[in-house]
């Protein structure tokens, strides 16, 4: 289990997050004793603690950077949690979630607001036209000059697509685990984030709670809808970035199908990957 602990708590470092034991004990997906997690961290030598918060040895400035990005994450999800209210008021939207927030309330004050948003089963280009016209109307889409407080919509999943596997790095994913961790729950219909919570196999879904919650998508069976879906899709994929075009299923960050809608240009999961491997590789070679 400290090597367990070790690697969590590294993670988070990339992103000058120190955890609580609480928070330490849910990234460990609740499999280990929190008692034994407690005293795990007290015999660590290269951990440090303060205010609460565990940390790399040296790194306590990263509790007062914690601190500062809770009061721009709270602005944040001030604002992500209205424009969940206004997505929900489409029937095709299942679930609306704060994402790339590695760590809860840590965002930047000069960053954009992340969704990542669940459709139902056939309806993923009618869900993004809906909410990304309505950013756009709002003047809330992020520019290159500016995105603070600006809204992102750059990854959508089917009701049908919840698995996440198959968008996994090849060879270490660590970006991914935690990412599906982190996700900042705004709103949920037909209990679409426990499925996706099941699917991926976090906080140990089990058979039975899978039965329970009737995984099998539900198809919208009205005609007119199919075809306003393809006409979305059409519309889309012509008024959709050259950049986005060339890179589509053809990148790590780039995914573009009637299932996943992942339009990220610039994935930086291997580089996060790399820089964790490499700091886990220096610490277990210090301390063994």
């Amino acid at each position: 289990m400290p090597d367990a602990i070790i690697r969590v708590i590294v993670f988070f470092d990339l992103f000058d997050y120190p955890l609580t034991p609480q928070e330490i004990w849910q990234y460990l997906d609740k499999t280990e004793s929190f008692c034994d997690i407690i005293e795990v961290l007290a015999e660590l030598k290269i951990i440090e603690t303060s205010d609460g918060f565990f940390f790399l040895k040296d790194r306590r400035s990263i509790v007062n950077i914690r601190r500062q990005r809770h009061n721009y994450s709270v602005r944040k999800i001030k604002i992500a949690r209205k424009f969940a209210r206004l997505f929900s008021f489409l029937p095709f939207v299942k679930m609306v979630a704060l994402s790339n927030s590695i760590g809860q309330h840590n965002l930047r004050d000069a960053s954009d607001i992340d969704f990542f948003i669940v459709s139902a089963a056939n309806r993923i280009w009618l869900t993004r036209l809906f909410c990304a016209s309505l950013a756009k109307i709002l003047n809330r889409r992020p520019t290159a000059k500016n995105k603070r407080d600006k809204i992102c919509l750059s990854f959508y999943l089917s009701e049908a697509n919840l698995n996440l596997k198959t968008l996994e790095l090849t060879a270490n994913d660590p970006y991914l685990f935690y990412w599906q961790r982190s996700l900042v729950l705004l709103y949920n219909k037909n209990k679409t984030y426990e499925k996706f919570l099941t699917v991926n196999k976090i906080f140990c879904g089990s058979t039975s709670s899978a039965k329970e919650l009737s995984l099998e998508p539900r198809v919208t069976q009205l005609k007119i809808f199919d075809y306003l879906e393809k006409f979305a899709k059409k519309i889309q994929l012509i008024i959709m970035s050259p950049a986005l075009k060339q890179a589509a299923n053809n990148s790590v960050g780039v995914v573009i199908n009637d299932g996943v809608l992942k339009l990220y240009l610039r994935d930086k999961r291997q580089e996060y990957a790399e820089k964790y491997g490499n700091q886990l590789q220096q610490i277990f070679a210090k301390n063994n």
